[in-house]
């Protein structure tokens, strides 16, 4: 197959499959127990949209606990205002205030629950910050490796083709 049809064999690819193949390529059977450029940066990727997936997660659970947290507010201005209704009648006025105490405390279970998942939120989001910087500076020095294998191997080639040219060919 001609570097023509390599070239357009991998453009016909998809990015994952290009990028399995980068990582199977570079594999060497040396490195057992080591992973490769390509395999790591891989794995970083993989670790930051899992982390990327847990922030969302905490997020829509805060999220939940506050639509939680606001109908039952809503509820209890509603059972205050049927307490103050039922002002004449005692009995109503006590079942109505005992319901709001209640109401009261799952209130304040759903603030504290919800306070605690912000506090993780902004943990995690901070944790996110750095994981992402630490994957950045990874990325750079991959990308820095890679171009100083590629300079050594163009220099390599040099090499070789100055000293193919330098030795005296017989004559025909």
């Amino acid at each position: 197959m001609g570097i023509l049809g390599r070239l357009s064999g991998a453009f016909r690819r998809r990015p994952a499959a290009v990028k399995e193949a980068a990582v199977k390529r570079d594999a060497d059977p040396s490195d057992a127990g080591q992973l490769t450029l390509g395999a790591a940066q891989l794995k970083q990727l993989a670790v930051l949209s899992r982390m990327r997936r847990g922030v969302a997660d905490v997020s829509i659970s805060r999220q939940r606990l506050d639509l939680q947290a606001a109908d039952l507010r809503k509820a209890m201005d509603s059972l205050e205002s049927q307490a103050s209704a039922a002002a004449g009648d005692a009995g109503a006025a006590g079942s109505a205030r005992a319901r709001l105490t209640i109401m009261g405390e799952q209130y304040g279970d759903l603030v504290s629950q919800r306070d605690a998942l912000a506090e993780q939120e902004s943990m995690l989001t901070a944790e996110l910050a750095q994981l992402q910087a630490r994957v950045a500076g990874f990325n750079v020095t991959a990308e820095t490796l890679k171009a100083a294998q590629a300079a050594a191997d163009a220099r390599h080639t040099i090499a070789r083709s100055l000293k193919d040219l330098q030795e005296p060919r017989p004559d025909h």
